[in-house]
């Protein structure tokens, strides 16, 4: 299960509010724990629904225990193919492998190779497969469950170009903001390389932010989404941040930023905008706690 929660990352901030790394929890971690945070994680990538396509069909297929390890080699294999047709099908077969087995020890003895096939796929930058690449990153990420800043980096170098390319497509770019919020916060260690990611999805809501005169900006519906996944992402970061940070944050978020989404006229940023402002005051309540 993953080494990092929410929980426990916030427990490590109040107590390393000075550090500048990111504390991790104990290897005894309860099991109750580990099903919350992989239930929370669930929840979130339920937003990946729409890229599955035909892919549920083969659950019958997936769900046998037989040749696992079978089944997974020629998956990743699968993901060196030229044709782009037989490169998604590959990542739909990873995508409900990973979903429906526990396979940590297998993944994590095939992760080079797959890391390797998975940034080709994401620069790549095609619609269904960047999509289809995207969760597959995510759900790889939850399997391993252990920081690797490495790692973090090779994805996030993978993932961030396209996330900030504004001649890409806002579907292509909201699933990857989706998929580096998850690549970070269980992957990095790095408050430094954190922090710089924030500021990275902050430049993409702020666009939602209202202007100057206290209008809601004209933003079409597709980059609401965007603003949306960047949002959700940029708060889930906020969770890991130690005491010092998440006071600066505090100052420059909690006040007009963030509750001015809430006018927005798209229900699921107003949604997400409430979330994010009750983790900054229950964020701000720890501190004041301390």
């Amino acid at each position: 299960m993953p080494k990092y929660t929410k929980k426990t990352r916030a427990a490590a901030r109040s107590a390393t509010s000075k550090t500048t790394t990111k504390a991790g929890a104990d290897e005894d971690m309860s099991a109750d724990d580990g099903v919350s945070v992989c239930s929370n994680i669930s929840d979130a990538t339920s937003i990946y629904d729409d890229v599955e396509g035909g892919a549920v069909a083969a659950n019958d297929i997936i769900l046998s225990s037989d040749n696992l390890e079978e089944k997974l080699d020629t998956a990743i294999e699968g993901l060196r193919n030229k044709d782009l047709k037989s490169r998604e099908s590959a990542l739909k077969t990873l995508q409900i492998l990973f979903s429906q087995k526990y396979l940590p020890e297998q993944i994590a003895n095939r992760s080079e190779n797959l890391t390797e096939q998975l940034i080709a796929c994401l620069k790549k930058g095609n619609e269904s497969e960047g999509k289809l690449a995207a969760m597959v990153t995510s759900i790889f990420l939850i399997q391993l469950g252990e920081p690797n800043d490495e790692l973090f980096q090779e994805l996030r170098d993978a993932l961030l170009p396209i996330l900030r390319d504004e001649t890409k497509s806002a579907s292509l770019r909201t699933s990857y903001a989706q998929a580096i919020g998850f690549v970070c916060f269980i992957a990095s260690e790095d408050i430094s390389s954190t922090v710089e990611l924030m500021k990275s999805l902050e430049v993409i809501f702020s666009k939602s932010f209202l202007l100057g005169d206290g209008s809601v900006p004209i933003v079409t519906r597709n980059l609401q989404e965007l603003h949306t996944a960047a949002l959700a992402s940029w708060c889930l970061l906020l969770s890991t941040m130690p005491n010092n940070h998440a006071h600066d944050l505090i100052r420059t978020y909690a006040p007009e930023k963030i509750p001015g989404l809430i006018e927005s006229n798209d229900a699921d940023l107003r949604n997400q905008a409430g979330e994010t402002i009750a983790v900054l005051y229950e964020i701000a309540r720890e501190i004041n706690s301390v």
